[in-house]
């Protein structure tokens, strides 16, 4: 006869499966979605500390300040916090840039097109916006969908490479499900002078 601590243990396990059997289950994926790129999160400052259009260097304490607000575990509050944040310094005489680029978008190998990352007149932000926004249509979800794209800032003379960014399958399943507009974090991409990208997602 089995003891009554392992009776015990194993109607608890019992238990446990039950409950998670009884959770819901994740929405299934559609086969095709429409994809967006509605803007981005640049830092105040270069790689090296230098503001983007001026001859100074953004306050260190500033950077500092970024680098804790993107450790908020929440995505959209942790974009949110650091564009206000990086809107804050570019008020403050960071000279930020005046971000453009593109973005082609993915599956496997074979692109489905380049899009134009930029509007007309915008200048000075770390906080772009593109006109459109550039979209892509009848997108199939499969893994191997992925979106690829870079910025550069805007000059008089020779524009300042920015940095480049990739969003994969997950970034877009989770903007899907998020239902909303969708920061990806790419601060680890790169230079990490592009500090998000937010996507929009939507079935199709």
């Amino acid at each position: 006869m089995a003891s009554r601590p392992l009776l015990g243990a194993a109607s608890l396990c019992g238990i446990a499966l039950a409950c998670a059997a009884c959770q819901p289950a994740a929405a299934p994926l559609p086969a095709r979605v429409r994809i967006s790129v509605d803007g981005a999160v640049i830092s105040p400052a270069k790689a090296d500390g230098s503001q983007w259009d001026g001859m100074g260097v953004v306050a260190p304490g500033a950077l500092t300040a970024i680098g804790g607000l993107l450790r908020t575990e929440h995505p959209v509050a942790a974009a949110a916090s650091v564009a206000g944040f990086a809107a804050e310094a570019a008020g403050a005489g960071t000279e930020p840039p005046e971000p453009f680029g593109s973005a082609e978008l993915f599956v496997g190998a074979r692109s489905l097109g380049r899009r134009a990352l930029d509007r007309s007149g915008q200048r000075d932000t770390c906080t772009p916006g593109w006109k459109g926004p550039p979209t892509w249509y009848s997108v199939p979800l499969t893994p191997d969908v992925h979106l690829s794209g870079e910025l550069v800032d805007r000059d008089l003379i020779n524009d300042d490479f920015i940095g480049r960014f990739a969003i994969n399958h997950g970034h877009l399943v989770a903007a899907l499900r998020a239902r909303t507009v969708y920061p990806v974090a790419v601060d680890n991409q790169a230079a990490g002078q592009v500090l998000f990208v937010w996507i929009e997602v939507w079935p199709e």
